[in-house]
């Protein structure tokens, strides 16, 4: 986890300026941050080989966030590091190619529009219906908020040890299941009738009203979602709905259901680096389809790189993502050379 200075560093800015859709993700500690010289905006990335990647835009102080971006990459440069941005959005992609990077689109980010989001009409109808049934069968659902009790944590433990089987936890643009990570968030559960949690989501954001920018959209973003093997068909969808419908009582204005890979996405070579990487592990079609069902809006999400270099910054993601390693590795562990040698050969045979 990140040390209390940065902690309380961090807090401020959020406090001051808003979340993102990945500022949550920074209090893993999984990662490096980088500070303009103000200390004013933020970047966090992952070193990798001779590559520093970036998870998503930085946060902070509008008026420094270009700058930063401008900081971070000359810092790359004098160290001889690439700068690789992951899950970066359109508002920087001008500056990004002024500094000679290349942006290509990976997929789409679904942002629920709370101000709208409503269960009335035929659209709604197979939805509202099993919110319906649900309520009949005695489910309720609750937003609890920390501290939490070991026993409430310890619950939550078993459903996501239950939920994961023989899986392994993600890391740096996923969040993964600690306790102390968790105590730091909101968490949405729904209750069985028997009163024994089925399923549930923690839910990060601008818990907080801002301190400035008033004009700033509150959002939320749906990181860990967990749930046990005995839950009914569609606990998620009344979970999620559930949720939205609260968000919105809370007069938040957008929540987050994180990217979908590949969603309309035309570039063959980036279809084709991201499924050979991450297909089995995410079913990108499955994942665009069952976001899609809460009529989201969709905003482009972008790798930014050099050109020469998808194909590596692809596999080094991957690598970075399903490590699930909560301690900053060196460039000589992320990733063993033959690796590297193995991605280049397949690179020169495509």
């Amino acid at each position: 986890m990140i040390d209390v200075n940065s902690e309380e560093r961090l807090t401020k800015l959020l406090e001051r300026y808003g979340n993102n859709s990945h500022t949550h993700l920074y209090y893993l500690g999984d990662k490096e941050w980088f500070w303009d010289s103000d200390y004013e905006a933020l970047i966090v990335y992952r070193t990798a080989l001779n590559r520093r990647i970036v998870l998503g835009d930085p946060v902070g102080n509008p008026r420094f966030t270009r700058r930063v971006i401008e900081q971070f990459v000359a810092d790359c440069n004098e160290n001889k590091q690439i700068p690789v941005f992951y899950q970066a959005k359109s508002s920087f992609l001008s500056l990004y190619e002024k500094l000679g990077l290349r942006c290509s689109k990976i997929g789409e980010e679904a942002q629920v529009d709370l101000s709208t989001f409503q269960l009335n009409g035929k659209q709604w109808l197979k939805l509202r219906n099993r919110m319906n049934k649900f309520g009949r069968s005695g489910f309720t659902f609750e937003v609890l908020h920390p501290p939490y009790s070991d026993s409430f944590l310890h619950r939550l433990q078993d459903i996501s040890d239950e939920w994961l089987g023989n899986r392994k936890e993600k890391s740096f643009s996923v969040g993964s299941f600690a306790k102390e990570y968790v105590m730091r968030f909101p968490v949405a559960v729904l209750v069985g009738p028997d009163g024994n949690y089925e399923a549930f989501v923690t839910i990060a954001g601008d818990h907080q009203p801002f301190m400035e920018a008033e004009s700033v959209c509150r959002r939320l973003t749906v990181d860990l979602m967990r749930y046990t093997k005995a839950c009914p068909h569609g606990t998620m969808d009344v979970l999620f709905v559930s949720l939205f419908l609260w968000a919105k009582e809370q007069a938040y204005d957008v929540c987050s259901l994180g990217m979908a890979p590949l969603a309309n996405v035309t570039d063959s070579h980036i279809i084709k680096l991201l499924y050979k990487y991450g297909n089995k592990l995410y079913n990108f079609k499955g994942l665009y389809e069952y976001k899609n069902k809460f009529a989201p809006n969709w905003e482009n999400v972008y790798l930014v790189s050099q050109a020469a270099a998808t194909s590596i910054n692809v596999a080094l993601l991957a690598l970075i993502i399903h490590s699930n390693d909560s301690n900053k590795q060196s460039p000589s562990q992320i990733p063993p050379k033959h690796f590297i040698h193995k991605v280049l050969s397949s690179k020169k045979r495509a």
